[in-house]
């Protein structure tokens, strides 16, 4: 358990503007303390696989070549184990300089706001100013400048040969594998893979919420796709570097899942509604002419008794023929002319209030309105009904991964942290959550 730390000054004006000597020396010491537990528990099991190899209690086929690997494994936890007791030594010495560095600074700051308090007015305000001063003769906080500056030129000295002295002890035989030495190299940039992941991560969030009241161009939504894969590898990179939670990552793959359903289930419904614009306009031709049929019902039975009465004329019949085919040739107009209509007619247009229910997407409500129009307009028509099947589906599947992918982007942003908003409060627990699926990939303790 973390030591309770002594607070510093958070505030160091009129000296500076941040604190000139950060650090923790608990932590440090905290981190001493679990370096030696591992240090003892490897001596431990090095001394147990020391038995394994040199005793014969071992029988059988494979015998042998237990006894030579416990042997080689003794030693590599033998060596671990002597490097970790090597740099908790010098750990502990820094945290304890530290500690006397720190106290030295804030020393100085106590002495310089007595001082402030005590000066005359004029001398008060010529001390206000920031920075760190020139020693001027009108400061009366110079000389405190001066021993703050000191103090900081004796950590940053004291931190460097630290850092030196922990190099050296770590430059051993034991080498690092090829992903340590990769973590190493994401460590040293996790600060910006992190701010830069969140960035896209609130562009992309931004692009969705804005699709939600306007249909943005094509190259803003192929951008939404191409921020959230970004964001998906900056999450995998510092994940199994163990500078990231595997629920983050998990969380962005679920958001691409979603994408990849709902751009299917928008394909879905172009292919649905193509479908069922062509059973339309078919349904449109049939329509019309039998809606002309009818409308001219009894001239058609007039020139059909004609033709069939037996004393009838051959130029009656004729005439009763030319009638006939005048009227059947002007219903087969009326239903070309209706399927020409058909075709012509632009696609629904969705409402405001439409294209929010169904996802955000104006594309998406305009396709699944238009079906439902052609399946009114032509309510009888078996083909159009037929062709229009697996619209609620693809609409459901779209709404369902929009809501899904929604509510979660939704709840992260709003009690997860932030990099890119840091003043941005979040909720600990959740935190805390997210910490339990933080896993180094390829660590060996």
């Amino acid at each position: 358990m973390a030591t309770t730390t002594k607070p510093r000054p958070r505030d160091w004006h009129p000296l500076t503007d941040t604190d000139p000597t950060p650090g923790d020396p608990e932590s440090i010491r905290d981190e001493v303390a679990h370096m030696k537990h591992l240090a003892g528990m490897l001596r431990a099991e090095a001394a147990d696989l020391k038995v394994i190899g040199t005793g014969d209690g071992l029988k059988g086929r494979y015998a042998t070549k237990l006894r030579d690997e416990a042997r080689e494994l003794e030693v590599h936890l033998r060596e671990t184990a002597g490097r970790y007791e090597r740099v908790h030594g010098h750990l502990t010495a820094w945290a304890a300089e530290l500690e006397t560095i720190q106290s030295d600074a804030d020393r100085i700051l106590r002495d310089a706001r007595a001082d402030a308090e005590t000066a005359p007015p004029e001398d008060a305000d010529s001390a206000s100013g920031s920075g760190s001063g020139s020693g001027s003769s009108g400061d009366p906080l110079a000389k405190h400048r001066r021993s703050l500056t000191t103090v900081e030129a004796h950590r940053d000295e004291r931190a460097s040969h630290y850092a030196a002295r922990i190099r050296h002890e770590i430059n051993d035989k034991i080498k690092d594998s090829w992903w340590e030495r990769r973590k190493n190299e994401i460590d040293g940039v996790k600060g910006a893979i992190s701010l830069v992941a969140d960035v896209m991560s609130w562009v992309a969030t931004v692009i969705a919420i804005v699709a939600i009241f306007t249909t943005p161009a094509g190259w803003i939504a192929g951008l939404a796709v191409w921020l959230a894969a970004g964001v998906l590898a900056g999450h995998i990179a510092l994940a199994a570097a163990g500078d990231c939670s595997w629920l983050d990552v998990g969380m962005d793959i679920f958001g691409l899942l979603t994408m990849g359903i709902g751009g299917a289930a928008l394909n879905g419904l172009k292919e649905v509604r193509a479908a069922t614009k062509l059973a339309a306009q078919a349904a449109a031709d049939e329509q019309a002419a039998v809606t002309a049929t009818r409308a001219s019902r009894s001239v058609l039975d007039r020139s059909s008794a004609t033709v069939n009465r037996r004393g009838a004329t051959a130029a009656a019949r004729a005439r009763a023929r030319h009638v006939r085919n005048i009227a059947k040739a002007s219903a087969e107009r009326a239903g070309r002319h209706a399927a020409v209509e058909e075709a012509a007619t632009p696609m629904a247009e969705a409402s405001q209030r439409e294209a929010v229910l169904v996802g955000g997407d104006r594309e998406t409500a305009n396709l699944y309105k238009d079906v439902v129009r052609m399946r009114a307009a032509y309510p009888e028509s078996a083909a159009v009904r037929l062709a229009s099947q697996g619209a609620e589906g693809y609409k459901g599947a779209f709404q369902g991964t929009w809501i899904a992918a929604t509510a979660v982007d939704a709840v992260d942003k709003a009690v997860g942290g932030s990099d890119a908003l840091p003043e941005k409060p979040d909720y600990g627990p959740y935190g805390a959550f997210k910490d339990r699926y933080t896993r180094e990939v390829g660590s060996a303790w």
